[in-house]
This record gives C-alpha cells, structure tokens and sequence, in this order.
C-alpha cells in the first residue's frame, strides 16, 4: 500500500463526481474510481467505486458522513 502525497488536494466527498479518481486518505488510502453517487438522508454520500485488490478489478459500495475528506488521485483505472 502506498502512501499518499503530502501536498494531494483533498476535497470534501460531496464535491466527488462519477468518473473521477480518488483515495481514502484517512481509510488505509486505497485507490478507487467513483462509478456512483447517492445522497444520503441528513447527509453524506453512498458511493459506487471501482477498486484493484490483489491485482483484480472490484466493484464495492460505501458511506461516508457529510464532511469527509478524499484526495484526488493521480492513478487512472482502465
């Protein structure tokens, strides 16, 4: 697992739109690209996102509280 730049723009998760490249910098800072978004009542966001684990694609779905910040990630997925 690498470590993300000190420098990454991080933004909240409510600015994150379909398509684009992410890391959970405060989640381990896995890598995904959002395939989906869905707010959540009284705030925050459900995501689709496309992850690499062992070298596999996957699709996983996950939430996070108004207010969280991710980076922008400089990795493309295919």
């Amino acid at each position: 697992m690498s470590s993300p730049p000190d420098d990454a723009e991080r933004v909240p998760i409510e600015s994150v739109r379909c398509g684009d490249p992410i890391y959970d910098a405060d989640g381990g800072c896995q890598h995904y690209k959002v395939l989906e978004k869905r707010p959540i009542d009284g705030g925050g966001v459900v995501l689709e996102l496309e992850c690499l684990h062992d070298n596999q694609c996957q699709v996983i779905e996950k939430s996070f509280p108004a207010g969280y910040l991710v980076g922008r990630s400089n990795r493309h997925f295919l």
